[in-house]
Formats: structure tokens, sequence, C-alpha cells
């Protein structure tokens, strides 16, 4: 199945949408009501109001997936992040977004992953120097907006510094392009509602740091199965660093640091693990498709892909399976 999205091609992408539709599709009869969201972030109340129609909230969380998916593996292959252009990337975007069935309805941190996706567009061209400010400015925007969904990608303005750093030396430019791409935005946003007559009030985070285990212990072996063949695709990437070109280093430096700040985050939530995984989805993707593309071992790899797929599978409908067989 792996040899679908190896190459790029009409094919791959066709591949691609279907499997992220079969995937899905059993929800549609499964699913009686859509899973709580979470509570004060930016439109809840439209988020709210999308999860009175279960079927509306998949098709919803379906379409942005995959436009996603879309975007990051466009993005991969452009800027050579893998050293062959390929759909990995898109499918592994699709794998890593359902591990949980709360991960296939529309909620906020789905949202998010549009401004991470925008951020890595403007980082991936760092080694333009003599662009760095203004590529700096346009990241740490989209990472200000995105903190209305994930607080906590405030403190990506520490990343874009350590992204400057891996790219170049930080110069006073670079540092001023940081500070106002995060707060211009946020005045911004401040100002409307100011104008609007109307009280903005910013998500403020609560950490309980306790997890939630329930019964579906699949679900977690899942999880911990999925984090598994990304961190050897972490570990492939290290042993083949100094293969690659200059850019592509600097590349997989910077994809691995917001793959740390992401986890580092999930783990903050801990309390609500199911839902954070979805802002690991980029790490994911490239990591786990990383380790498993190539031509060597093609058999061994096309068994662990078929594992991770019969997992997710279990992780999403092994309640409604052991419901019916008993």
């Amino acid at each position: 199945m792996l040899r679908y999205f190896r190459h790029i091609g009409p094919s791959a992408v066709f591949a691609v949408f279907f499997g992220a539709l079969l995937l899905r599709l059993p929800a549609l009869f499964t699913v009686t009501a859509s899973p709580e969201t979470l509570n004060g972030v930016v439109f809840e109340p439209f988020f709210n109001t999308v999860r009175q129609w279960p079927w509306l909230s998949l098709l919803l969380g379906f379409l942005v997936v995959f436009s996603q998916a879309m975007l990051f593996n466009r993005l991969c292959n452009l800027h050579d992040v893998l050293y062959t252009p390929t759909f990995m990337p898109a499918w592994f975007f699709i794998l890593a977004n359902s591990i949980f069935p709360e991960n296939l309805h529309i909620n906020p941190l789905m949202v998010s992953n549009y401004f991470i996706i925008g951020s890595f567009a403007f980082l991936f061209r760092m080694h333009q120097s003599d662009q760095s400010p203004k590529l700096l400015f346009y990241a740490a925007a989209l990472l200000s907006l995105g903190s209305l969904f994930v607080t906590e990608y405030l403190m990506a303005s520490l990343l874009l510094l350590i992204a400057t750093i891996i790219f170049k030396n930080v110069g006073f430019r670079d540092l001023l392009a940081i500070v106002t791409g995060t707060l211009i935005p946020l005045g911004m946003i401040w100002s409307f509602y100011y104008l609007n007559n109307q009280h903005f009030d910013f998500p403020i985070p609560k950490y309980n740091l306790k997890i939630k285990f329930d019964t579906a212990v699949l679900r977690f072996i899942a999880l911990t199965y999925f984090f598994a063949l990304a961190f050897s695709g972490l570990l492939k990437s290290g042993l083949h660093y100094f293969k690659n070109n200059i850019k592509t280093r600097r590349i997989n430096l910077l994809s691995v640091t917001f793959f740390v700040f992401a986890i580092f985050i999930m783990l903050l939530k801990i309390d609500h693990l199911r839902l954070y995984t979805t802002i690991t989805n980029c790490g994911l993707a490239l990591f786990a498709g990383y380790f498993l593309l190539g031509e060597k071992g093609l058999r061994l790899k096309g068994l662990l892909h078929s594992i991770l797929i019969l997992l997710l599978l279990l992780s999403l409908y092994g309640d409604r399976l052991r419901d019916w067989l008993f």
C-alpha cells in the first residue's frame, strides 16, 4: 500500500484522498454525537454549533485535514525536506490526525495547524538570509494568531529565535521582526473588539497535568506506536544528517525543534491528551513518513505501515466493534 504514496502524481493525490475518506467513512454510521471541544477558545460558539450535527463536524474535519495535508506535502517537496518528492508527508499527516475519534471532528486545535504550516512556509525560506526579518515577521504573526487557539504558541517567539540561530547570525532587525510580528496581530484583534464595544478575553491556559486513562487501551497503543515510528525517523534523519545539503540540514533541525516544542505543549495539556496530539501532526507526519520512505526493506516497512493502519482502526472503531461482537 505504501507504494501509492512514494511518488508524486495524480494517482497519489487520489490515494491520499480516498485513504482519508475510508478512514472516516465508518464514523458517519457509528458516531451519534460529536465529542466535547475545548472551552474558552476563539469562535467557541461556532464549534459548539457544529457539534450539534456530527456529520457536519466530520465533513468539516475531513476537508480541513485533507487541505492541510496537501499544503504540508507541497511545502516539504518544494523545499526538499525529504530527499525525494513524495506524498508520504500528506498520507502520514492524515494518519496522525486519525489516532483518536476526537481527531476526526472539527476542533480549534485542528484549525491551529493552518498557522503552523503557514509559519513553516516562511521559516523554510530562511536560508535566504537577506530576507530574514520579513520572513520572521510573517512567521511570528501567524504563530501569534495561532495562539488564539493554542495559547502556548506565544512561547514560539523563543523558537523563532532558535530558528534564526539555525540559519544565520541573529541581528537587531531579526529580533525586532519577531517582537512586532507577535504583538501587532494581537493588538489589531484587541482594537477590533474595542471599536465594536466588545470585550476580548484571551484564552488563559490551565494545567492539571493528570492523564485520564480509559478502558480503550488500544488507543494509547496506537499513539505510542506512531510516536515510536516518528522517533525512529528522527534517528534515521540523524544518521543521514551529513548526506543532505546544508539547506535540508537546517530545515530538519528546525522541524525537530518545532516537533519537540509541540510534544512539550502536549505534555503540559496531558489531561486533554487525545485532543492535543493534533498539534504534533506535522512532526509525526514528517518523521514517521521519512522512516518508512526508501527502497530498502520494503516488506518490513509495508508490515510496519499495515500494523499502524490496524492500530488506528482499532483505536477509532474498536469500541463499536466490541459492542457489535459481544
